[in-house]
């Protein structure tokens, strides 16, 4: 165990009101029990990479995390391996050790800076005898720990390494970043190179899924508002109307349609003219050259200068073709 001096007696309320609240979501607590947790309970401040205990060491306290990770290793035939991972929230003691009663065959150290809440095994003795609710909350606690260690030798005997760390990712998704990879790796029993490869995949994966997301996002944003209509819209407003980050935006228009924003807008301009055009009593009551600036293209020349790069063909030929030949002034460019 890590020195005594460790130990502090600086009363930490709110530390303890969560203690007393991850207790009482196994069983109920009376005030008396309540009031017993918080006239003997200790704060353990850690640094990173300082010890909790060191394999080998007797363990006299039960503890709370507070706040931080904790890390637990095991030498075994010279090599180290990572037992368990303790994140926020959660209770930690020698499970080989317990109490004290033989030496913890783990070393726990924090990982980042951690507080933590400790109870001795003698006042932990004494509130067994005298508040039967205190047996039952560790009982629980205990049957949770023995639960997740059963849950793991699963995963560690029948699982793919990518559904090891699948697994992992589940179980503590927001504490993943925060543990160092080569005891992920260790803990999950598979090689930190593995590891690398697998996140990389899964990143891969998960960008994928991103995209995909948002060229569904915005063709649906798009689908609904007309923004091209704008004649005079720019990458930042349809950005700010759709709820894409630009640089996401910009992105997205370059990898997913290969064309500039200009382009991207001309050709959805373009696109409406044409529906237009292929049903006449949408659009019998305007000229053609209406119908481009309906779809938001500034002027008659960049409109038919538009819609025959991207056709091959004028506006009128298109109506023509579509089953209507009225004389326009202006259906050639």
């Amino acid at each position: 165990m890590s020195p005594e001096s460790t130990f502090q007696t600086i009363n930490e309320p709110v530390a303890i009101e969560q203690l007393i609240a991850a207790l009482s979501s196994f069983h109920p607590l009376s005030e008396g029990l309540k009031n017993e947790i918080t006239a003997r309970v200790q704060t353990v401040k850690l640094k990173k990479e300082e010890f909790l205990m060191k394999q080998g060491e007797h363990c006299y306290y039960f503890y709370f995390l507070v706040n931080g990770i904790l890390v637990a290793t095991t030498n075994r035939n010279h090599k180290e391996l990572t037992t368990f991972i303790v994140t926020d929230g959660n209770f930690v003691t020698s499970v080989t050790g317990m109490y004290g009663y033989v030496p913890s065959e783990d070393t726990v150290y924090a990982v980042e800076d951690a507080l933590l809440l400790a109870l001795h095994a003698d006042d932990m003795q004494e509130m067994y005898d005298r508040f039967p609710e205190f047996n039952i909350v560790l009982r629980k606690i205990f049957e949770d720990y023995f639960q997740g260690a059963h849950e793991r030798s699963n995963m560690i005997r029948l699982n793919t390494a990518k559904e090891k760390y699948l697994y992992l990712q589940s179980y503590i998704p927001e504490h993943i970043p925060r543990i160092p990879l080569a005891h992920t790796a260790s803990y999950l029993d598979i090689r930190p190179e593995t590891l690398i490869r697998i996140k990389k995949e899964l990143q891969a994966e998960q960008d994928q899924s991103q995209w995909i997301d948002l060229h569904a996002k915005l063709e649906k944003h798009i689908a609904q508002h007309q923004n091209f209509r704008q004649n005079n819209l720019t990458l930042a407003q349809l950005a700010k109307e759709s709820n894409i980050p630009a640089n996401q935006l910009n992105f997205l228009l370059k990898n997913k349609y290969n064309k500039s924003f200009t382009k991207y807008v001309n050709s959805l301009r373009v696109n409406y003219v044409k529906e237009k055009l292929a049903k006449e009593n949408e659009w019998k009551h305007l000229t053609i050259e209406a119908v481009g600036m309906d779809a938001g293209f500034k002027s008659r020349s960049v409109f038919f200068s538009e819609f025959k790069k991207q056709t091959g063909i004028t506006p009128g030929e298109f109506a023509r073709m579509a089953g209507r030949s009225p004389e326009f002034e202006f259906e050639t460019t």
